[in-house]
């Protein structure tokens, strides 16, 4: 990584942690992960502060209406972060698509801090299982987002396993370079993804 590179990664690493709110219920260095890239750190960092472009801060901004708040899910509710990302019907459920995968079981809180602060230590304190388990969460969160803006923008539509399969191949793409036990073909992690990585 050359000079500038460096420069950037630090100065936005600076920026997270002298912007977060004083009520996360976590510090601000958990927002911080190296695995992760930096356009994905700084979309969670918005996600956490309520700063995305959901339907309800639209709303507020004076951008839509007042009859257009609702979710692109189709469940009829406002679209917040918190809805949008966890309790609406269709994009929640991705959730338990991750949980059956991961060969877990949880009940979600409802906010977003408190949703990732779950998330990491829902397999124990083990360090290396948070750490995935975090790069997880930020995959899931991004590509949750990215099937909401081609549903509005684009009017394209993918199913839920299919946005869960592209959750399992850019987590994959993320940790290749740090986990030598990653097989050249992801079906390994596809289907066992701790067990892949000899922390079963």
């Amino acid at each position: 990584m050359d000079t500038s590179s460096t420069n950037i990664v630090r100065s936005a690493y600076n920026f997270i942690n002298a912007n977060v709110p004083v009520d996360l219920a976590m510090p601000a260095s958990y927002l911080w992960h190296k695995d992760v890239p930096l356009k994905v750190v700084l979309f969670v960092w918005c996600l956490f502060r309520d700063r995305l472009p959901t339907k309800d801060n639209l709303f507020r901004r004076h951008v839509i209406a007042f009859d257009a708040q609702s979710c692109v899910g189709g469940c009829g509710e406002v679209e917040t972060s918190s809805h949008l990302f966890f309790h609406c019907n269709l994009f929640g459920s991705v959730w338990n698509h991750i949980l059956r995968w991961l060969g877990l079981s949880a009940v979600w809180p409802y906010d977003v801090a408190n949703h990732y602060y779950q998330f990491g230590f829902i397999c124990g304190v083990a360090k290396s299982r948070r750490s995935i388990l975090q790069v997880i969460w930020f995959a899931t969160v991004w590509k949750i987002w990215k099937e909401r803006n081609n549903r509005i923008f684009n009017d394209k539509i993918c199913s839920i396993p299919q946005v869960v399969d592209k959750i399992k191949f850019l987590t994959f793409m993320w940790l290749k370079g740090k986990y030598v036990s990653l097989p050249l073909n992801y079906h390994g992690w596809w289907l066992c993804p701790f067990s892949t990585l000899g922390i079963g």
